[in-house]
C-alpha cells in the first residue's frame, strides 16, 4: 500500500501570540493603584481598631472637688475594692476655687455615671470610732465611688464629697431624708441613727445649706426600718454627755464612746404617726428630746423588704418544755422552740415542745409563766400541735389574728421570722422541695436549731402559712392545715 504524504497546506505549525509591551509609565500606574488599595485597607482596619478601643471604655465624666489632696493622673477609681475607672486629668476650675477631675470609667462600670452617684478622694482618716483610707498610705490616693439607684438618669458632671461616704446596702430600697438644724451637734458621715437604742441607719453627709443659714445632714434609714419614720417623727442629737445635778445627786446620761466622739441621731414617732415619710422629706433636728417624745410607743410594722410594704410580722414567743420531777431538774425532757399565740387563745408550735411521753409529766414555760402539759383542746398533727393557752399567759403575749392565716398546698416564696429583724430570712420557692410532711429546705440555707418553731410567712401577701421544724437532719416547713387550726385556715 502506498503511503500518503501531507501537503504543505495540510502541515500545521505552532502559532505565537503577540502582546503589546507595557511602557514604564503603564507599569508604574499599576503599582501605584495596588498600593492605594493596600493603603485604604490598612486605614480601614486601623479605623476599626480605634473604634473598638474607644467603644471598650465607659463614659467620660467630670467630678469637681474643693481640694485635690495629692490625686494624680493615672490614679484609679475604685468601687468595692476593684478598679472601675481611671483619672485622666486634673485641672483647676475656671474660678480657681476648686479642681476638676476628668475620669474615664470602664465599660462594665458605665452605670456609675448616674445622678446621685457620690465620689470622694480616699485618703488616711483616723478618728475615734472610725478609720478610713489606711491602704492609701502604701498604695497612693484613689477616687472612691458609691453608686446611685439604677433607675436614676445618666449624668456626666458631679460634685465630689469632702469625706468618704459610708457604704450603704440596698440604698435604693431604704429611706433618705434631710435633717436641718442650727448647729452641727458633732455629726459627721457615718454617725449612727438609732430608734430606742437600736441602730437603724446612718448619716451620709453633713454640710451647710446654700444660704449658709443652717446645717443639713443627709440621713439614711435601712429598708426594714423605713416604716418607723412618719410625718410626725421627731429627730434629736444623741451625742455628748447629759449631766443633771439635783438634790438626789448627780445623774449622768451618756451613750457609747463612738457616739460621743462621732455624734449620733435618735428619733421617736408618736402613736398617731401619720403617713410614712418619703425620700427627700425634711425634718428639724433638735438639740435634745422633749420628755413626751420618750414616752411615745407606737406599733409600727417593720420587717424584711421582701414582704409587701406595711405588713406586720408575727411576734413569736420562746417556749421551753421541762420534765417534772427529779429527772427534770437534771435537764431531762427539755425541749426548746418558738410558739405562735393566736387571738382565740390557742397556741401553735412544734410537737416536741408542746407534747411529751404519755407516762411522764411535763410543764411549759412561756413568757415567764408556767403551764402544765398537755394543753386543753389539743390538736396534734405529725409535726405540729395546737392547744388552749392558759389565761395568765395569754395576758403576757401578743397574739396573731386568725384572719392572717391561710393554707398553702405547694411551695412558694416565704419569709421565716422569729419576731426580730435579726432573725428574719427570706427563702425562694426554688430552695423548697415538697414531700409528705411539708417542704424541705435546702441544706445550704443557714437555719440552725435556734430557728426551730419560727413562723413562715408568704412573701406574696404576708399571711402565716406554716411553722419551721428544725431537727438534727434537716429544716422543714410544716404547713398549717385545717385539721390543726380548723376553719380559720384559708385556702390559697
Amino acid at each position: 500500500m502506498a503511503s500518503s504524504t501531507p501537503t504543505d497546506d495540510e502541515q500545521q505549525f505552532p502559532a505565537a501570540t503577540v502582546m503589546d509591551n507595557r511602557s514604564p509609565g503603564q507599569v508604574s500606574g499599576v503599582v501605584v493603584s495596588r498600593l492605594w488599595i493596600a493603603t485604604a485597607l490598612c486605614a480601614a482596619v486601623a479605623g476599626l481598631l480605634v473604634w473598638w478601643q474607644i467603644g471598650a471604655h465607659g463614659p467620660a465624666i467630670e467630678v469637681r472637688f474643693a481640694e485635690g489632696y495629692g490625686l494624680q493622673a493615672g490614679d484609679p477609681v475604685r468601687y468595692r475594692g476593684i478598679i472601675v475607672g481611671e483619672v485622666q486629668e486634673i485641672v483647676l476650675d475656671a474660678t480657681l476655687e476648686g479642681v476638676v477631675v476628668h475620669i474615664r470609667l470602664t465599660e462594665a462600670a458605665a452605670d456609675l455615671a448616674r445622678e446621685g452617684t457620690r465620689f470622694w478622694i480616699e485618703r488616711p482618716n483616723i478618728s475615734i470610732g472610725q478609720v478610713h483610707g489606711l491602704d492609701t498610705l502604701v498604695g497612693g490616693r484613689y477616687v472612691g465611688v458609691l453608686p446611685a439607684a439604677t433607675e436614676a438618669p445618666p449624668c456626666q458632671q458631679f460634685y465630689g464629697l469632702d469625706v468618704a461616704s459610708e457604704p450603704v446596702r440596698n440604698i435604693a430600697e431604704g429611706l433618705e431624708v434631710t435633717l436641718e438644724s442650727k448647729n452641727r451637734y458633732g455629726l459627721q458621715a457615718g454617725s449612727p441613727i438609732a430608734y430606742r437604742g437600736v441602730t437603724v441607719g446612718q448619716i451620709l453627709s453633713v454640710g451647710l445649706t446654700n444660704d449658709a443659714a443652717t446645717v443639713e445632714a443627709r440621713a439614711y434609714i435601712e429598708p426594714e426600718y423605713r416604716q418607723l419614720v412618719r410625718e410626725q417623727t421627731r429627730f434629736w442629737s444623741s451625742s455628748g454627755l447629759d449631766v443633771k445635778i439635783g438634790f438626789s445627786g448627780i445623774e449622768l446620761d451618756a451613750d457609747t464612746l463612738a457616739t460621743i466622739a462621732a455624734g449620733g441621731v435618735a428619733f421617736a414617732t408618736p402613736n398617731a404617726a401619720g403617713n410614712p415619710a418619703v425620700t427627700g422629706q425634711r425634718f428639724e433636728l433638735f438639740k435634745s428630746p422633749r420628755d413626751e417624745w420618750l414616752t411615745w410607743q407606737p406599733r409600727v410594722a417593720i420587717g424584711n423588704a421582701t414582704l409587701p410594704q406595711g405588713v406586720v410580722t408575727p411576734r413569736s414567743v420562746l417556749g421551753i418544755r421541762h420534765q417534772s420531777g427529779a429527772l427534770g431538774a437534771l435537764g431531762a425532757g427539755r425541749e426548746r422552740g418558738w410558739l405562735l399565740p393566736l387571738e382565740d387563745g390557742r397556741l401553735v408550735g412544734p410537737a416536741n415542745v408542746l407534747t411529751g411521753a404519755a407516762d411522764e409529766e411535763y410543764r411549759l414555760e412561756v413568757a415567764g409563766q408556767e403551764s402544765s402539759l398537755p394543753l386543753a383542746e389539743l390538736r396534734v398533727s405529725e409535726l405540729l400541735v395546737s392547744g388552749r393557752l392558759a389565761q395568765e399567759i395569754r395576758e403576757q403575749v401578743d397574739t396573731w389574728p386568725l384572719t392572717k392565716i391561710r393554707h398553702s398546698d405547694q411551695p412558694e416564696e416565704v419569709v421565716i421570722t422569729c419576731g426580730s429583724a435579726e432573725m428574719t430570712l427570706p427563702i425562694a420557692a426554688q430552695r423548697l422541695s415538697a414531700n409528705d410532711q411539708g417542704w424541705v429546705v435546702e441544706p445550704n440555707v443557714p437555719l440552725d436549731q435556734s430557728w426551730h418553731g419560727a413562723s413562715v410567712i408568704a412573701a406574696s401577701d404576708g399571711l402565716v402559712i406554716g411553722i419551721l421544724i428544725r431537727d438534727d437532719e434537716r429544716a422543714l416547713i410544716a404547713p398549717l392545715t385545717k385539721d390543726l387550726l380548723g376553719p380559720v385556715a384559708r385556702d390559697r
